[in-house]
């Protein structure tokens, strides 16, 4: 594997990346006094579509040079305060050198003059790391996928997948609302929105009160200047995979520059099979509670296949009344049905009865179906340009849907145990929520921010238990439940964010009061329900100097109540085990810092180092245990949610990126952290079990996208043995590589990529600790090929408005 590795890196570092097309050059001086102009904008603009497809700035010589120009006819457009703007057509068949350019001074006297001074590429703020994509001439001609790669600590891989240090769990945001898309829908619309829709990319690593976002992925934030010219634009495509998968789409926009209407469709079909065998010995307190007394040993193997079936629509519609009024309304469904089996073969061992060895087979199948709608509407009116805004967001949602189960279990030596059962699980949940943002300056270098929110989420379950009894089945009233559970949610937040020069200062706290219902039918109608009220403060700090110097510090607080569902004292018996649910869980509270110190290049791209500390208390976990059953008449397994003591993972982090352009990086992600568990769960006595555990990783990327048509991914990683609270995992490590290509300007796109080139991870083995010691491995097809291709018809501006992908998820509520 190092060997692998180390042949990836030197692969990676002797790729040439910079493959020159036709370069367009001149000198711009003053037409009256022959001084040459320094830092005066050049672009080109392609005449048949109206995008800039190159930009520069001239040099303190007067000199530009636009590169990895296509053959093809153009607009030379040159502008510069106090001087008349140029617009000069060029059809460019090779290098072509426009010698001396004249600019004329401008006719018009202006009253007042204000200068801007140019925003820095990359920049900290707050709690925000910023890239200002719109000053980055060299990216404008790719799209908001090409943007992104440039972004601090973000990596987008040839099918869209979005990680933020090298985490995927991460929420995308456009326009400072979270996206009605999941990972899956998102592919598309990322790789086909032009980069010079873009004004920049806002990356939160350490979300603040500002945001109910539970990511531990953080935030990307995608802001978005395009103006729209009413036309219209059609795209469709297929993507599959060797695992296998494949999703046929289509696309239809129409807008102009107050109307955008985008639909959408798409079908899906994928299947998973996968072997196992494992292990598990399960151990309770002797009389003296002096030790452990074996209680039962238990080996198995077995496989399974699963077939999918899905597919989707969605409607947006967005009406921009006037300069200051906004208004956006959207819906979508997504149906989904599933067909399998399973075979297990187990031999246990009762090592506490007279009962000795059994050995039976357990042969299943398996059906279900659901669908999921959602729909919202937004609202934002604008005061001024200046940040002065209030916006209204209301969504809802549903998901309704059943499973079917049917088992057969055979008894090689006890036939008198032999069962038929069935089992059918049922769910209808409607939320739904509304929340309202308020912004205004109080300074130019000052800004205030107020929220509120409201939410109710329902968890409601029917599960039914039937086992075959002579012809019939008939219903087990001590298996069957009947649930009624949900949470209704209050939120509300106060920030504030102030400039001293290069240093930014963003205060803030949130409000958060839960009530959590747990109403169960088929135990006595219980009833409970309990209401937590939490603060969640932030502080975030940031300086910059003028040599792109970058500092930040920031605090969080996090806190997650326990699921309503845990919110019961009834016993789930299942076929050899039973689970139950604790009245006295608190909620969990997770205290995050951060110090970080980057130093950017233009020209060269950055260098990173960051420490952090996330420590947790009253850790929510379930604990499987064993212990004696009346209802079974033996020892059995059980598990119960409960407070687990206390977490922390300590580490640091070091990034680095080679950016020589935009069109090209190279990064190497480095860290190290030390990971603490305490649980206090008692066994043989003890008042607590701590585990520690030292763990690293490292990840080399290599993107480039040369000829402005060919992208290529590459990327190796490697990391050591992890640990959870009752799980450790075995090192992780593979070698990713794809290549994408776009033709006829961009009107067909094709992606080939394959993960995990040499198999590396198809065993997925992990061992819980420390109660009931287990082994498991599943075996799986790690190396998958996928292959995609795309057609777009219209204009390509209207991509921006194009969602595409997958299905979706529930819609992100409170703000």
């Amino acid at each position: 594997m190092k060997r692998a590795f180390i042949l990836l890196c030197v692969l990676i570092f002797n790729i040439n990346v910079i493959i020159a097309q036709n370069e367009v050059t001149g000198t711009l001086i003053d037409s009256t006094s022959n001084e040459k102009l320094a830092f005066v904008n050049v672009g080109l603009m392609r005449t048949s579509d109206s995008i800039v497809v190159s930009g520069a700035a001239s040099n303190e010589n007067g000199f530009f040079k636009l590169v990895n120009v296509s053959n093809g006819q153009y607009f030379l457009i040159v502008s510069a305060i106090g001087y008349e703007s140029l617009k000069k057509p060029l059809d460019i068949a090779g290098n072509l050198d426009l010698g001396i350019i004249k600019m004329h001074p401008g006719s018009t006297t202006l009253d007042e003059v204000v200068i801007t001074e140019k925003k820095p590429l990359f920049v900290n703020e707050g709690e925000k790391t910023l890239y200002n994509v719109k000053e980055d001439p060299s990216i404008q001609t790719g799209t908001v996928s090409d943007a992104l790669q440039n972004a601090p600590g973000v990596e987008v891989d040839v099918e869209g997948n979005v990680t933020l240090r090298g985490v995927s769990s991460v929420e995308i945001w456009i326009n400072d609302q979270p996206s009605h898309l999941n990972a899956e829908n998102l592919k598309t619309y990322l790789q086909q929105m032009p980069a010079n829709a873009l004004e920049k990319i806002e990356v939160i690593t350490n979300p603040s009160a500002r945001y109910a976002s539970k990511s531990d992925g953080g935030i990307i934030n995608i802001v978005t200047t395009a103006k729209i010219q009413k036309n219209e634009f059609v795209s469709f495509g297929v993507r599959a995979s060797s695992s296998p998968n494949v999703s046929p789409w289509a696309s239809y926009v129409w807008a102009n520059d107050k109307i955008s209407f985008n639909a959408y469709v798409n079908c899906n079909y994928s299947q998973w099979k996968s072997n196992s065998d494992g292990y598990s010995t399960s151990f309770i307190d002797n009389e003296d509670n002096t030790g452990l007394d074996t209680t039962s040993h238990r080996t198995y193997r077995g496989n399974s296949k699963t077939d999918n079936y899905g597919g989707g629509f969605y409607l947006s519609f967005e009406y921009k009344i006037d300069t200051m009024n906004n208004l956006s309304v959207w819906m979508g469904g997504w149906p989904w049905w599933n067909d399998g089996f399973s075979f297990e073969e187990v031999y246990r061992h009762e090592f506490m009865q007279d009962s000795g060895m059994y050995h039976y087979t357990t042969d299943s199948d398996n059906s279900g179906s659901s669908i999921s709608w959602n729909g919202g509407l937004y609202y934002m009116h604008k005061f001024n340009n200046k940040g002065h805004n209030i916006s209204f967001q209301m969504n809802g949602n549903l998901y309704n849907g059943n499973d079917d189960d049917s088992y057969k279990k055979y008894y090689t030596n006890q036939p008198w145990m032999n069962t038929d059962y069935k089992t059918k699980s049922k769910y209808n949940d409607f939320g739904w929520g509304a929340n309202i943002d308020y912004s205004i300056p109080y300074s130019k270098n000052g800004e205030f921010g107020l929220g509120v929110a409201y939410s109710h989420d329902p968890d409601t379950y029917v599960y039914t238990y039937d086992t075959l009894s002579g012809d019939v089945y008939v219903t087990d009233e001590i298996r069957t439940l009947d649930r009624n559970g949900g949470s209704n949610s209050f939120d509300t937040y106060v920030t504030l964010q102030h400039k001293f020069g290069n240093f930014t200062v963003k205060p803030g706290i949130r409000m958060e009061l839960e009530d959590l219902y747990c109403d169960i039918e088929s135990y006595d109608n219980f009833s409970n329900s309990k209401t937590y009220l939490n603060w969640r403060p932030s502080l975030h700090l940031s300086y910059r100097t003028k040599s792109m110097h970058n500092f930040k510090l920031s605090y969080t607080r996090r806190i997650s109540n326990p699921a309503s569902r845990y919110m019961t004292e009834f016993v789930q018996y299942n076929v050899e085990s039973f689970s139950v649910g604790n009245l006295d869980l608190e909620s969990t509270f997770t205290n995050s810092y951060e110090a970080g110190w980057t130093k950017y290049w233009e020209k060269f791209g950055s260098v990173g180092l960051s420490a952090y500390y996330r420590g947790s208390t009253n850790t929510v976990n379930t604990v499987t245990d064993v212990k004696y059953d009346d209802f079974f008449g033996r020892v059995v397994n059980y598990t119960k949610p409960m407070n687990l003591g206390k977490t922390f993972n300590a580490g640091a982090e070091l990034n680095v990126t080679y950016r020589p352009n935009a069109m090209f990086n190279l990064r190497l992600y480095a860290n190290v952290y030390d990971s603490y568990l305490e649980t206090n769960y008692e066994k043989v006595g003890k008042e607590k079990i701590t585990s520690e555990l030292l763990t690293y990783s490292l990840r080399l990327n290599m993107w480039t996208k040369i000829w402005k048509k060919l992208e290529i991914h590459a990327s190796g990683y490697y990391r050591s043995p992890t640990q959870t609270l009752f799980a450790e995992r075995e090192a992780n490590y593979a070698i990713n590589c794809g290549l994408r290509a776009d033709f006829f300007d961009r009107k067909m796109s094709v992606h080939v990529n394959v993960n995990d080139i040499f198999n590396w991870n198809k065993w997925d083995n992990n061992t819980t600790n420390p109660y009931y010691v287990s082994y498991s491995s599943n075996k799986y097809n790690s190396r998958t090929v996928s292959l995609g291709v795309v057609f777009r018809f219209g204009k390509m501006e209207l991509e921006r408005s194009a969602k595409q992908g997958g299905a979706d998820e529930s819609v992100p509520v409170a703000q």
